[in-house]
């Protein structure tokens, strides 16, 4: 099998696991639109990756972004081992 990708889709189950039983009760308790303890983000934060998503002229995405979501999956350390000052920059720019 190549990777992402499967022989035969039709023998894919695509169904949705069921829901967490604690989803029910974290959304009945912020029924007043304060999410508190929910995070939501994209996977990816690039203007390469998000095409459309940034306004026109958007010079500092991570920084955009930060203002948009509250979270960000970042896979990227997965990959590489950045230095304790790309990280930090990363950290600034989210918290501001």
């Amino acid at each position: 099998m190549k990777f992402g990708s499967v022989d035969d889709p039709g023998n894919s189950d695509l169904s949705l696991p069921q829901d967490h039983p604690d989803t029910y009760k974290v959304l009945e308790s912020n029924k007043q639109g304060k999410l508190e303890g929910i995070y939501v983000g994209c996977a990816k934060w690039n203007k390469k990756d998000l095409k459309g998503f940034y306004p026109r002229g958007t010079k500092d995405e991570l920084t955009y972004y930060a203002q948009q979501f509250n979270s960000i999956e970042l896979n990227a350390t997965h990959y590489k081992i950045y230095g304790e000052d790309v990280i930090s920059g990363m950290e600034r720019k989210i918290r501001r």
